[in-house]
């Protein structure tokens, strides 16, 4: 699929992940684009968390529940805790790895939205490792609400991962935060242009 669109990536980091290792990636959400970019830079294997009202899409929702992604109600509370427990259920009894983007919906200027805790309680929970995933040109190439692609090069950073064993859920917030910390830092400092001389993968 991306091949088809004519975007080139570079991946930064896969040095940082163990291939049959499971881990909880967060990403930042700028562009439809970041959901095929995460599957094809990511060797592990990866499901989505996603949100129930996709399940209803005819042939798309099909497939999403035949792929094994997880189901999340994000308006009810409760229901939306026992999603939660749902989750960690299937994690624990595969060896899959989740990728999310905390912010719950793509940026339209591109500056980082507030994260939503969701993601960091499962991690924690499930005793995982959190990855930081930053990817930088998605936005530009397909912004929200358009259609067009524009021929870009885009740039998927995998960080080290955050361990999280040991904590506890109150520390929720101290992880969401150093997680957030990270991506901020790759958004505003680097120029994803310049990173083709570190190229550890490129489509």
């Amino acid at each position: 699929m991306i091949w088809s669109t004519a975007i080139h990536y570079d991946v930064i980091g896969l040095d940082n992940l163990e291939r049959n290792k499971q881990y909880i990636f967060m990403s930042n959400h700028e562009s439809a684009l970041d959901i095929i970019l995460g599957v094809a830079a990511i060797p592990n294997k990866v499901i989505f968390l996603a949100k129930k009202e996709l399940f209803k899409i005819p042939v798309f929702g099909w497939a999403m529940k035949a792929a094994g992604m997880i189901k999340i109600d994000r308006q009810n509370p409760q229901i939306a805790r026992k999603s939660v427990d749902n989750a960690i259920d299937t994690l624990v009894c595969s060896n899959f790895s989740t990728l999310i983007y905390p912010e719950g919906t793509r940026s339209i200027s591109g500056e980082l939205l507030p994260f939503k805790k969701g993601g960091f309680i499962l991690a924690i929970r499930s005793h995982l490792p959190v990855v930081p995933v930053t990817i930088l040109g998605a936005g530009e190439a397909l912004p929200k609400g358009k259609f067009n692609i524009t021929k870009r090069r885009i740039t998927v950073i995998i960080d080290k991962p955050i361990l999280t064993a040991g904590m506890e859920i109150n520390d929720k917030k101290k992880l969401l935060l150093k997680c957030r910390a990270v991506i901020l830092h790759n958004l505003n400092h680097t120029n994803h242009n310049q990173n083709v001389r570190y190229k550890l993968h490129s489509a």
